[in-house]
């Protein structure tokens, strides 16, 4: 009876240690995805491209979104999305903006990077702009550190706008940022970057309202903080925007 129990508890042990080896051995890792849905919308110059991105592997990955517009076959802008974590059977959704105060008919190349590799859809578009956009913003306390940017915004208006980075160095990631701001009150805005290779060099802030109807632009000189005045810098701007100086 005991060798009938033991023969038996054996058997059990190689029946579980074998089933778990196959279904180790079954699950396949596949790195892959698909753009699932691509929607746009233009007012006032504005555009704005949101697209759906579906994990359909089994490996989680970060992606983002990036898109280039071109006149003829010269890239003349590249935006960026956030990057976000997309989890296995996972679908996630990336927004990135484009604004022109001309009226144009434009072709755009729109790419998703995930995990070293590339998905690329093509799209042609008429961004229309007849409306004369007012200034109602104000920038300050520009800072640089290691990989982003930071400075605040101060609107007249109770707004949502779309802060867009151009003019940077090609090959490098800037992403783009969409804030909600009160009126009349400092909002602290962080903006992540890839370098690469540094090289100090201008960018262009632009800022827009969704509607188009409000619009600011200026030169940054991107140089980063050192030394003592990095900290000072630090603490002065946190002041700055805790009592809205």
């Amino acid at each position: 009876m005991k060798l009938t129990i033991f023969a038996l508890i054996v058997f059990l042990l190689i029946l579980v240690l074998t089933s778990a080896s196959v279904l180790k051995v079954g699950i396949k890792r596949e790195l892959e995805g698909n753009i699932t849905a691509i929607f746009s919308e233009s007012k006032n110059g504005v555009l704005r491209l949101n697209l759906e991105f579906f994990n359909t592997g089994s490996i989680a990955y970060k992606a983002r979104a990036r898109l280039d517009v071109l006149n003829s076959s010269e890239v003349i802008f590249t935006g960026w999305s956030k990057e976000e974590t997309v989890m296995p059977g996972e679908a996630k959704n990336f927004e990135v903006f484009y604004y022109s105060e001309k009226t144009e008919n434009l072709t755009s190349r729109i790419r998703v990077y995930y995990a070293n590799e590339i998905m690329e859809k093509w799209l042609n578009f008429s961004l229309e702009n007849k409306k004369t956009p007012e200034n109602v913003f104000q920038v300050k306390n520009f800072r640089v550190y290691d990989d982003y940017i930071r400075f605040e915004v101060k609107s007249s208006k109770p707004l949502t706008v779309i802060i867009i980075p151009r003019n940077y160095m090609p090959g490098w990631i800037f992403e783009q940022k969409k804030v909600e701001l009160e009126a009349n009150k400092n909002k602290e805005v962080v903006i992540p970057f890839n370098s690469q290779v540094w090289f100090s060099h201008d960018i262009l802030l632009e800022i827009v309202s969704e509607d188009g109807s409000y619009y600011y632009s200026n030169s940054f000189y991107l140089e980063k903080e050192q030394g003592l005045m990095k900290y000072i810098h630090f603490l002065t701007d946190k002041i700055s925007v805790a009592l809205n100086l």
